[in-house]
């Protein structure tokens, strides 16, 4: 089950939304079960992935209760003790939950005293305060206090559930200003621009954001997170214009963001490839341009595992034909990370394709963008991909053979 994990609980959080109390509870229920019977680093990976950056409060709600389950069962050693990607990923995540704007999700675990935290969760105090530490460092955490009050003091918690009157997203502009009431009206106003209910203001405010990546991008990338909450919307709009245009604008900043767009990737990369299912041709466009521009400007390592997460819950040639592209620029620099991330999808596709190369569910045949991938994989790790294939069930490596024999590419 756990090879399923990812799109078992894409699936349940989507039923969150469900207007039926009767349909949350059930898929609640089911997610406690999965956290219980799936192993906690593939539970971590498919909440933090599938629910986080979700635009339902509920889900985002339901992602923070299950996911506070499972940091339990891991424990603070083994998170704290990771990659320093993994942990910069994990505690961004983390915070961003405890600075949501919706009050349940941000609550139950973002207001529990250090007591509580260093008791349930076995943290010790030196683990918490590192952890705080972690968030300062991350500069992720705005209005925080001040860390040098020692851990345990009365009423301490671990994040604060209002940063000011305002709310997060405001203190966290005002906090990184460097200019005057000048440029907290400009952010103010281009928020509002970008959340604003008629479509015409919308694409006014994805184009003022382009225009301020061109002329000030250090205004933009002091306050990337805020700026980018209220943008990455706007790449799945509902009104087409709206879409397309972010899209389009979105392939002109990366180049000038580059390396800081880090902090939203994730959230980047999904709102992005999911345009790759549009059947709108000009979206669909745009879409695969922006990824074209985003291997061309970022690390490609960080995409790759960002991307792979993403591939098999998408249909199209494009998608894996992306993640070709990018086996071959990350594998001779880091060939564990190609393994860790690319070979569980290749898997599913050839566990899962019948016929001429059909999944079930989806449209269109990947067959032959799957042999590609097959070839491109074979010619960076030559026989050890067919080893490792022999530790799946047999009908992968009987697909993963006819693939790579056969004449079509």
């Amino acid at each position: 089950m756990d090879q399923e994990a990812e799109e078992i609980a894409r699936s349940l959080l989507q039923k969150m939304g469900n207007t039926s109390k009767f349909i949350q509870r059930a898929a609640s229920r089911s997610l406690g079960a999965m956290v219980e019977h799936v192993t906690p680093t593939r539970s971590l990976v498919a909440l933090t992935s599938a629910g986080i950056y979700h635009r339902n409060p509920l889900v985002r709600k339901c992602t923070a209760e299950h996911l506070s389950v499972v940091l339990e069962q891991i424990g603070a050693e083994k998170l704290l003790s990771g990659t320093r990607e993994s942990t910069d990923m994990l505690v961004h995540n983390l915070v961003r939950l405890a600075q949501d704007s919706n009050q349940d999700t941000r609550v139950p675990k973002a207001c529990v005293p250090r007591q509580r935290v260093e008791g349930k969760l076995g943290w010790t105090k030196l683990q918490v305060k590192l952890l705080f530490q972690l968030h300062l460092s991350l500069g992720v955490v705005r209005g925080t206090r001040d860390m040098s009050i020692p851990p345990g003091c009365p009423g301490q918690t671990l994040l604060p559930c209002r940063l000011s009157s305002s709310g997060p997203r405001l203190a966290g502009l005002r906090s990184s200003m460097r200019g005057g009431l000048e440029t907290v009206e400009q952010l103010r106003e281009l928020t509002r621009l970008l959340e604003a209910k008629e479509y015409q203001s919308r694409m006014e405010g994805v184009g003022r954001l382009l225009e301020h990546c061109k002329a000030r991008p250090e205004l933009i990338t002091a306050n990337l997170v805020q700026v980018f909450d209220a943008f990455t919307p706007r790449l799945q709009d509902s009104n087409k214009k709206v879409n397309q245009w972010a899209l389009e604008s979105l392939s002109k900043m990366v180049p000038l963001l580059r390396e800081s767009l880090q902090p939203m990737l994730l959230s980047i990369i999904i709102a992005v490839a999911d345009n790759l299912n549009s059947k709108n041709a000009g979206i669909y466009t745009a879409a695969a341009t922006a990824l074209d521009v985003m291997i061309e400007s970022l690390d490609n390592l960080g995409l790759l595992q960002a991307f792979a997460g993403r591939v098999r819950f998408l249909s199209g040639r494009a998608v894996i034909d992306v993640t070709e592209l990018l086996v071959a620029s990350v594998y001779p620099r880091k060939p564990q990370a190609v393994e860790r991330h690319v070979l569980p999808v290749l898997w599913y596709f050839l566990n899962n394709m019948i016929g001429n190369g059909i999944l079930p569910g989806r449209g269109g045949n990947v067959r032959t963008a799957v042999c590609r991938l097959c070839r491109s994989l074979q010619g960076q790790m030559g026989s050890r991909l067919q080893a490792l294939a022999a530790s799946q069930p047999k009908q992968v490596l009987k697909t993963l053979q006819e693939l790579l024999d056969s004449e079509s590419l």
